[in-house]
């Protein structure tokens, strides 16, 4: 029996939503990414670096699109993160 791997490489930048809340993500590499939460028309950031696997696991969740994160495009999304560019 063989067994066969098969590596993908990501390219990142990557942009979620979170479906129906205002939280914006940048997926910066698989262990990193800025969390953007609208408040009005100011947003707060939070840069989150994963140190163990749960927070592993929500990143895969998200580039996945699971449990309700919407892919965006860098067009869609600019505008949120454009002030940390």
């Amino acid at each position: 029996m063989r067994v066969y791997f098969i590596f993908t490489t990501m390219n990142y930048p990557i942009y979620r939503k979170l479906n129906g809340f205002n939280r914006y993500y940048k997926i910066v590499s698989d262990k990193q990414f800025i969390e953007a939460i609208a408040k009005g028309s100011d947003y707060s950031f939070q840069d989150i670096i994963a140190n163990q696997y749960p927070e592993m696991l929500r990143i895969q969740d998200m580039i996945n699109c699971e449990f309700n994160f919407i892919e965006m495009t860098e067009e869609e999304i600019a505008s949120v993160f454009e002030i940390i560019a």
